[in-house]
């Protein structure tokens, strides 16, 4: 049966599912997401997981696709499943996640997961949470989206204390967990980060930087190489922690400085352990607007998140640790009404206008110097703290039975828009709905008011997320091409239209369509002037991206001299009022010849959001022969 779903660009298109096929009995369920679609969709979908195992497919289940390496470029989601079977499936087929994202980060609190030592064996005592969790993993799995996961917190019964959250567990517990995890998810999850923000004495308040290092970094990464690489072996990619930005939060005990300071001392200990740059492929990058906008955090070591990322890829420099990488860590814009979001654009207000500039700033001057990975959340929560990419939606429809003061229309004719965060209790079909407080003061209540385009779907900042994210190419499998100012491996853009006080410029190549993609952003550009391009035509041997500390080799891939290649143009501007298309001029260039190992094309009317897809003329190849 095939179901349709009004879509969130507007087109009512066949709605993407799961494939159970890959799951249970090789059947196929899928259903409409109407109100009533959902709620059979789910019981479908649950049932089926449940009536073998815990989880649609057992630990031995090898999941298609390609291996990820730190060479792979992916811009994605941190999703938090709220735990609500119907609420979830409904968000898995949201374009946010099936369409536009080609990975999704979970945050996995080791607290929830195993509440009791009962709930570590997950065969017969699996925790309501990882359900959640596993669901939402196998729907990823299903759309081709990559999964990573983020590890936190200590249950009490596992702690030396007695106590649960950021506590310190007894010696080799942690590494215990880790490996049931990584046990239960071979297959599905590719990437695995040890801990979340390490630096402060909150994550493990009873502890040290010398048993982070052991128990959390160095036996958590021993412990998931040793599942992965047990026949039959699969790839994956393990990195450490990101770093909070709080310069006034207390510091892990054992980091001699305080805030951004031990933020450098914290990035140096880690590259300069051998044992543990042994073991993992990358540190990591908290990707935020905190307090000033640009990640700040004391202005000298860290004056902005791109600085840290600078940093750290320093530190890793300078320890000989070229082969090791910089990834995403926990990624987050605030929402306009919180107390640390500023008026970055300086316009007295602050709204998702201020969204759209941090996400523009932010993504681009990080992606630009080489963070291969990027994720922002994928909805509004009942948070006070971060800006979901999508909005809320009244699913099925308890929200307008019980509040219908709180839901609007959607502009696309799907489910109503929720117009401010609120806390659901209670089962799904008789909840209990209270609204969300947080922002500038206990009172502070989410509303209509906070949205510049309330019937959208999407908070604006959104658009400009979903233009870096074509980089990455969805459920395609992706890699790092050039980079901007790499000497013999440079995107090249010069011309009069190439122009403003922030220009970006992004490559990659889809191994998948075996086509080449750029974007370019030009904050000055005016839709009236030329630029021209140009980029390699084949994956050159770079500084940061494919070189000899790369796991798999791609140099040499692309087009040849001598081969054809077209170009397809699409240059536009994205509005600061509702995030659409504006001005979008479509060119179309070629067949064109190959020649001195390029790719060329002039752009003629440049505005400040570009796109460049290179397509080798099928057949124009020369044989070896010529």
């Amino acid at each position: 049966m095939q179901g349709k779903i009004q879509s969130e660009n507007g087109k009512r298109n066949p709605m993407k599912l799961f494939d159970l096929k890959r799951w249970v009995n090789r059947q196929q369920v899928k259903m409409p997401l109407s109100n009533g679609g959902v709620a059979m969709a789910a019981a479908c979908f649950l049932t089926a997981c449940t009536s073998t195992q815990v989880g649609c497919q057992d630990s031995s289940a090898q999941a298609e696709g390609y291996a990820w390496t730190t060479d792979h470029m992916h811009v994605g989601v941190r999703w938090q499943p709220f735990g609500r079977p119907n609420n979830d499936l409904y968000d898995a087929a949201r374009p946010v996640i099936a369409e536009d994202s080609s990975y999704a980060q979970f945050w996995v609190a080791w607290s929830a997961s195993e509440p009791s030592e009962a709930s570590t064996d997950y065969e017969n005592n699996m925790s309501g949470y990882l359900k959640t969790i596993e669901t939402a993993v196998d729907a990823c799995v299903a759309e081709g989206v990559k999964v990573e996961f983020v590890f936190w917190h200590c249950p009490a019964w596992a702690s030396v204390s007695g106590e649960s959250g950021g506590v310190r567990p007894r010696d080799d517990e942690r590494a215990n967990f880790v490996r049931r995890i990584a046990t239960h998810f071979k297959g599905r999850v590719d990437a695995y980060q040890l801990a979340h923000e390490a630096n402060l004495r909150g994550f493990l308040d009873d502890g040290n930087f010398d048993i982070l290092l052991e128990e959390f970094f160095i036996k958590g990464a021993r412990a998931i190489r040793e599942v992965y690489e047990a026949a039959p072996a699969r790839p994956v990619v393990i990195s450490t922690a990101g770093c909070s930005p709080c310069d006034a939060c207390e510091t892990l005990p054992g980091l001699e400085a305080q805030g951004a300071a031990a933020v450098h001392e914290f990035y140096e200990r880690l590259a300069g352990s051998d044992e543990l740059m042994s073991l993992v492929d990358a540190l990591n990058l908290n990707v935020s607007d905190h307090f000033d906008g640009t990640g700040n955090s004391d202005g000298s070591w860290v004056p902005s998140v791109w600085a840290n990322y600078d940093l750290a890829r320093k530190k890793l420099d300078e320890a000989g640790r070229q082969d090791k990488k910089v990834l995403a860590a926990e990624s987050w814009v605030v929402w306009d009404g919180a107390g640390n979001a500023m008026d970055f654009n300086g316009d007295g207000v602050k709204n998702e206008q201020d969204a759209y500039d941090k996400t523009l700033i932010i993504m681009g001057r990080c992606m630009e110097r080489g963070l291969n990975t990027a994720n922002l959340p994928w909805s509004d929560n009942s948070s006070g703290w971060a800006m979901g990419l999508t909005k809320r939606r009244d699913y099925n429809g308890q929200v307008k039975a019980k509040r219908p003061e709180l839901v609007i229309p959607a502009s696309d004719g799907g489910a109503d828009i929720v117009t401010r965060k609120i806390v659901f209790g209670g089962n799904e079909d008789n909840p209990q709905i209270s609204d969300a407080t947080g922002g500038e003061s206990a009172s502070y209540i989410f509303t209509i008011d906070d949205y510049i385009n309330p019937p959208d779907p999407n908070h604006l900042h959104y658009y400009v997320w979903k233009w870096f994210a074509q980089i990455s190419g969805g459920s395609d499998e992706v890699i790092r091409h050039a980079m901007a100012g790499e000497v013999t491996n440079d995107i090249s853009v010069w011309g009069l239209g190439f122009t403003g006080a922030e220009r970006y410029r992004l490559a990659s190549y889809n191994r998948t369509k075996k086509t080449f993609r750029t974007l370019i952003y030009a904050s000055g550009a005016t839709g009236t002037l030329w630029s021209k391009v140009s980029i390699p035509a084949r994956i050159q041997d770079g500084a940061q991206y494919n070189n000899d500390g790369s796991k798999l080799d791609f140099r040499g891939e692309g087009f040849p001299d001598g081969a054809k290649f077209t170009a397809k143009i699409m240059t536009k501007n994205i509005s600061r009022e509702d995030g659409s298309d504006v001005d979008l001029v479509v060119q179309k260039v070629g067949p064109t010849l190959v020649e001195d190992g390029m790719l060329k094309v002039t752009i003629g009317r440049m505005n400040k959001f570009t796109t460049i897809d290179f397509t080798m003329v099928e057949g124009s190849a020369p044989s070896p022969a010529e």
